[in-house]
């Protein structure tokens, strides 16, 4: 994977710098982004060698901070808190990029006029080690090779024309390593009252999965195929399966699922547009 960050344009400022901000940042600097050219606002965050930290948006404001691009990583319900301290140093050289769960396009440029572009970005946490799913949507004149340049290191990128999906991709790949997660965890659980030990079931249940997904993005063949390739009939991978799809429970599962994560965003941006 190719990227530009040794010669990224302009400063950078990140408001809020939590797991998935940071995973980001930790990325970017890995993969040649100066750390004189970030400035990070989070009290919370651990430092990094180089990067500028400040605690607070006024301090950084009395260190004569400016910044080109700037993103907004925060809690959603912060975001009229922010805007009001942030808003006037912007203008239209600026790019305000936002990772902001349930904030739409529409509600960054209500909150934020002056700013030339400003992206909306789905990200997921495998950006940390260049593996994640980046969705995109854009509203005004963006650098574009500048905005592929940050999002091409995470991973993989899905420009959308425009963010009306993105409550839901929100669910589905912003939230979704963690329901991986889970899946995993209860795979191993699942064979550790079987009788494997927590160690193995564990260590089998990662290698497991890591490896079907490996198979399945290599292959460029649909689930299904590679199912029949494993499953024979009347073979034990058809007995497990019978069980997974009785009634069609695993997809009302995953649907409920998705629904709860998708709603939850619609919640949050209402909480930001301060209507919950």
């Amino acid at each position: 994977m190719t990227n530009n960050l040794r010669n990224f344009p302009g400063r950078l400022l990140l408001v809020g710098c939590g797991n998935m901000a940071g995973a980001m940042l930790d990325r970017w600097l890995t993969e040649g982004l100066a750390p004189a050219q970030v400035a990070v606002v989070d009290p919370a965050a651990p430092p990094r060698a180089g990067v500028a930290h400040f605690a607070a948006l006024a301090d950084w404001q009395a260190a004569g901070g400016a910044a080109d691009w700037v993103m907004l990583g925060m809690k959603p319900q912060q975001l009229g808190e922010v805007a009001h301290d942030l808003a006037p140093q912007l203008s239209g050289g600026t790019h305000l990029l936002s990772i902001l769960a349930g904030v739409s396009l529409a509600d960054l440029a209500a909150r934020f006029p002056d700013a030339g572009a400003h992206v909306r970005i789905l990200p997921n946490l495998a950006a940390r080690i260049g593996a994640g799913v980046s969705a995109v949507a854009t509203l005004g004149a963006a650098d574009e090779p500048a905005v592929a340049s940050l999002l091409d290191p995470l991973g993989h990128v899905v420009a959308l024309p425009d963010d009306s999906t993105m409550d839901l991709v929100t669910a589905f790949t912003g939230s979704g390593p963690a329901f991986v997660f889970r899946l995993i965890e209860s795979y191993a659980a699942a064979g550790e009252r079987l009788g494997l030990s927590a160690e193995d079931a564990l260590t089998l249940a990662t290698a497991t999965f890591g490896g079907a997904t490996a198979l399945l993005a290599d292959s460029g063949e649909r689930p299904g195929a590679l199912v029949a390739q494993v499953a024979s009939k009347g073979g034990t991978t058809q007995a497990g399966l019978d069980v997974l799809d009785s009634d069609g429970q695993l997809v009302a599962l995953m649907t409920n699922v998705l629904r709860a994560a998708r709603d939850r965003s619609r919640e949050l941006a209402d909480l930001a547009r301060g209507e919950g």
